[in-house]
């Protein structure tokens, strides 16, 4: 019994670390957490500052809630808001729906499935402000679509600066369908291929094997996809103001413009701390439904 007892004595002993190597873990910590402290908790806790008016710049030092009644009771602004909010759902749900289409459509063996997983990528280094020129000189007004139909007596739709936002969500699928398709793709492949040779042993077709097996096994990189589409859709700034409309105008235009113009460094803040509070929801739903989900996962 107490050979146990001094085994049990030096083992504890061994696992306690001496206060110098706390010191040396903290110093080997510092420059990274100092460097996501300066990158990201100075700017947030600036924004934040500001935008209750104790941290302007070129304005007296008082706390306010002024500028936050401002955004909400002004109707571009609030207008601007559910603007972005739809053009980001709308777009989020298109991504998924369309990557986890192709995802399933390159499971499967058919004539030109090469070319067709090395086209979609072409997106990814085609940057965005691109694309928005793109959509500018083929769809827009004038541009080689309208051209071609001119002779037909065709009118052709307006894409750019609709109030729908209907070009700002076709740059922006042009642009988050590849990514979102390499995100499902990867977790994909990650499945066991036993999984699937089962599945196709017990007589099931490949888009059953997709639809009822692989499907639901990629769902946390479906979701994971639709959070990084949904995110970079409601901040995005170059799109829509190149190829946005004049009202609404997507909040981070609108952030923008009374950074630059206006000088209106009170209401700007409280723009941008409204979208952090929007991302951040929407990130505190995501994890609470993954949860969920895995809860009720079979074990």
């Amino acid at each position: 019994m107490t050979a146990y007892v001094r085994k049990a004595e030096r083992s504890v002993s061994l696992s306690r670390k001496p206060a110098s190597d706390y010191w040396i873990d903290a110093a080997l910590l510092a420059p990274g957490c100092g460097f996501l402290f300066l990158a990201m908790a100075v700017p947030i806790s600036q924004l934040v500052l500001a935008s209750i008016g104790l941290f302007g710049l070129g304005s007296a030092t008082q706390f306010t809630l002024g500028n936050y009644l401002e955004v909400f009771q002004d109707v571009l602004m609030r207008s601007g808001f559910f603007f972005s909010l739809r053009i980001a759902f709308v777009t989020m749900v298109s991504s998924v729906i369309a990557a986890t289409i192709l995802t399933a459509l390159l499971q499967i063996d058919f004539p030109g499935r090469q070319l067709v997983s090395v086209l979609y990528k072409i997106p990814l280094v085609v940057p965005s402000l691109v694309a928005a020129f793109l959509v500018l000189t083929m769809i827009g007004p004038g541009g080689m679509a309208a051209r071609l139909l001119e002779p037909l007596n065709v009118r052709w739709p307006s894409f750019v600066h609709d109030p729908s936002g209907l070009g700002i969500i076709i740059v922006l699928l042009w642009h988050n369908i590849p990514i979102t398709v390499l995100i499902v793709s990867a977790v994909a492949a990650a499945i066991p291929r036993d999984v699937v040779d089962a599945a196709r042993n017990l007589g099931a077709s490949p888009w059953q094997v997709f639809w009822y097996v692989i499907a639901p096994l990629c769902i946390p990189g479906i979701s994971a996809a639709a959070l990084l589409v949904f995110i970079d859709s409601f901040g995005t700034f170059a799109i829509p103001s190149l190829i946005g409309p004049a009202f609404p105008r997507a909040i981070s235009v609108m952030m923008t413009t009374e950074f630059l113009l206006h000088a209106n460094w009170g209401v700007a803040s409280a723009l941008g701390v409204v979208m952090i509070v929007t991302t951040a929801i929407v990130l505190v739903l995501y994890y609470r439904l993954l949860t969920r989900m895995r809860e009720q996962a079979p074990q």
